[in-house]
């Protein structure tokens, strides 16, 4: 069983991208009002000056014997060991948030991840517009009482990314969280089989380009549904074919 709580982090600077991986946790009750606290904490220019410091590594590169000390802080430590990689150590963060809060040196360049399937919550710190965007999207599955998929099912069924919440940086509301709920809860949505919309169709290119696929099942496209919220209400109907 894979959870479906995975996310990213976007850092938006001179219209440039830094996105780092959020491996749990990442609903808005979770690393969601991490990231608030955080953007409370630091501020604006701090993050701005942290966008123009942090170094981008990939995800293949080897890690230093300075970088696997120096992230250790960030795993649990029965995890810990000489030989670690850069995958490992995202997967066992226990808060993605942390090495951003103290400004550590590195980030894993995770910009590939933005549009994939299994990224379920997107949090974009836009500093040239001064805004924190919450992002939704990823797996859905109807009626599932549980968080979590099985990867070995066949009738996946999809959800284009929704816009939940916009809110100005340095002026984050208090009921944050809960406008986003309410947003999300009040947003219909609509079935739409994939052969009858261009973008769950160009969606298909998208995929191809993932390095190694995300899950077997995401090339299965003639029973894949597309799901929008009401945000796409417009395209949806313009697009039919």
């Amino acid at each position: 069983m894979a959870s479906k709580k995975k996310g990213c982090i976007v850092l938006k600077k001179n219209n440039m991208l830094k996105v780092t991986y959020s491996h749990r946790n990442s609903e808005p009750e979770g690393i969601g009002k991490k990231i608030v606290k955080m953007i409370r904490t630091l501020g604006t220019d701090a993050l701005s000056k942290y966008f123009d410091e942090v170094q981008m590594v990939k995800e293949e590169d080897p890690m230093t014997p300075e970088q696997v000390e120096s992230y250790k802080k960030y795993m649990p430590e029965q995890l810990w060991k000489d030989d670690l990689t850069w995958p490992e150590a995202l997967a066992w963060t226990k808060n993605a948030v942390e090495p951003i809060m103290d400004r550590y040196p590195w980030m894993v360049d995770y910009a590939g991840f933005n549009g994939a399937w299994v990224n379920r919550w997107r949090y974009v710190i836009d500093l040239d517009r001064n805004r924190f965007i919450v992002v939704r999207g990823g797996y859905e599955i109807l009626m599932l009482q549980e968080d979590r998929y099985d990867p070995d099912l066949d009738w996946f069924d999809k959800m284009s990314y929704t816009q939940v919440g916009n809110f100005p940086l340095d002026d984050i509301p208090k009921d944050w969280l809960q406008q986003v709920k309410d947003y999300w809860g009040s947003c219909m949505i609509i079935a739409v089989p994939h052969h009858q919309n261009s973008e769950a169709e160009y969606s298909d290119e998208i995929q191809s380009h993932s390095r190694g696929g995300y899950n077997p099942g995401d090339y299965d496209w003639n029973k894949i549904k597309f799901f929008y919220g009401e945000n796409h209400y417009k395209d949806l109907l313009s697009d039919w074919k």
